[in-house]
């Protein structure tokens, strides 16, 4: 009664090779490498939607050159468990675009020596005026998603091909 329709040769040394694959530990590098080859159409796009001010402002003390939220875009490396690229502004190290989220989000503007409080919305109505973001991020992944998700669907497949290839030969 329990009888198989279908009954596959080689089955259980297949599964033994898809156990291989998933326990390989230069997996997670070689995929960081091809999503950001992947992430880089979405990048190049940012940087060229990215606004630019005219004149240099300060800001922390310091003095933030026109330019400097483009040349902060790059590359970030997801600290979670799977593999993980994000494209935005970059805050370490020598690069300086912590202000980003304010570009791209807008923010509100309150009166010289008011406290706010920080709870998120607690004093919206307080804020003399609030900036326009510019999504230009949002833009840019809009502008790329098709083909990035086709060109990463693409890659890692391969990559999983030349793994399995791999895997038949050594095993």
């Amino acid at each position: 009664m329990n009888r198989p329709l279908i009954e596959i040769q080689g089955y259980p040394e297949l599964l033994a090779k898809l156990k291989l694959l998933s326990d390989d530990k230069d997996k997670k590098r070689e995929v960081l490498v091809i999503l950001r080859q992947v992430a880089g159409s979405t990048l190049k796009a940012a940087q060229g939607l990215v606004p630019v001010s005219g004149k240099s402002h300060k800001a922390r003390g310091r003095l933030i050159q026109p330019g400097n939220l483009r040349k902060s875009l790059g590359n970030i490396t997801g600290k979670i468990e799977n593999p993980t690229i994000y494209v935005g502004p970059r805050a370490k190290g020598s690069n300086d675009g912590w202000y980003g989220h304010f570009v791209h989000d807008g923010r509100n503007v309150y009166s010289k020596g008011y406290k706010r409080k920080r709870i998120r919305g607690a004093n919206m109505s307080a804020a003399i005026k609030r900036t326009v973001g510019n999504p230009f991020l949002k833009k840019a992944y809009e502008a790329t998603n098709g083909q990035v998700t086709d060109d990463a669907e693409r890659k890692i497949t391969s990559f999983i091909q030349r793994r399995i290839d791999k895997l038949s030969t050594n095993v």
